[in-house]
């Protein structure tokens, strides 16, 4: 949909692009190297439901979609023949050329809503490190799904795992990483470990019939089986990536360190990811 110029008035810091659109709401990137992120990040999802993108029981023939937070918009842009997809994101980072039943609109999903009808289906996705209000984001979800419709998060929940318990943040580097991200999220109002606590919401909003399943995502090639260690190596090259795309905002904004600080802080979390492999980390999601 049609834009203002204004919002490709792109912030840079410390070598990276941010989104104008309300400005600073979002902490992390949305240049080059975190598109490629989100994308890589998309097949690990696709790959964690057997090549589905998604698990809610909605018919082949869906009719109206909302994907929150859409990102580079690959999800929207998949399979929906039957379906209008809206995307919603703050940047206008999507393709140009895309089938005629998906749109993106440019918008700040924590503003009330003012979609005219309610959707069949609406998704979200990796949104731990955008929602600050998560009791008023499940409203505004359940208010703009049909009665009958289907709601679904795909969430990243913090701190990362080991399945070693000895392994703790005061000797993992990728450990005291999540401590500090989590500390600096809180500050500005995100709760890292929201994803977690959103059960209870979804009732006390109205929903009904919620299911929620974890899977687990190894980090590196550890985990048994071709299909484990293929998204264990998504999942390790992801997190190489979200390493300074979450912590070069987060770290330089509200814990004030320098980027150098940073830079030599997330060299020990790779050389860690990189040479202690038996430490065998994963992620719930």
């Amino acid at each position: 949909m049609s834009v203002t110029d204004s919002v490709y008035d792109y912030r840079y810091e410390n070598g990276r692009r941010y989104h104008a659109y309300s400005e600073g709401k979002y902490p992390v990137p949305n240049d080059e190297v975190e598109k490629d992120r989100l994308d890589l990040q998309h097949h690990a999802f696709r790959l964690t439901l057997d090549g589905n993108l998604y698990r809610a029981p909605i018919p082949k023939d869906v009719q109206n979609v909302l994907d929150v937070g859409t990102g580079t918009g690959i999800w929207g842009d998949s399979e929906h023949p039957s379906a209008q997809v809206i995307g919603t994101d703050l940047s206008p980072i999507q393709p140009t050329d895309v089938p005629p039943n998906c749109s993106f609109l440019i918008d700040d999903f924590e503003n009330d809503w003012i979609f005219r009808e309610p959707f069949d289906y609406i998704h979200t996705r990796a949104m731990v490190a955008a929602v600050k209000n998560w009791p008023h984001f499940i409203q505004q979800l359940y208010a703009n799904v049909k009665p009958g419709g289907w709601v679904e998060l795909q969430e990243i929940s913090f701190p990362p795992l080991s399945t070693d318990p000895s392994i703790t943040a005061e000797n993992s580097p990728l450990l005291r990483w999540s401590d500090l991200f989590h500390e600096a999220a809180s500050r500005i109002g995100l709760d890292a470990q929201g994803p977690m606590k959103i059960g209870p919401i979804l009732r006390q909003s109205g929903f009904v019939n919620i299911t929620a399943k974890t899977y687990k995502w190894p980090i590196g090639r550890w985990a048994k089986g071709d299909k484990m260690k293929l998204l264990g190596r998504f999942c390790y090259e992801d997190l190489l990536d979200w390493l300074p795309s979450s912590s070069l905002g987060l770290f330089s904004r509200v814990l004030k360190w320098s980027r150098d600080e940073i830079e030599v802080f997330l060299s020990t979390v790779r050389k860690e990811l990189k040479e202690e492999k038996h430490r065998h980390f994963y992620a719930n999601v």
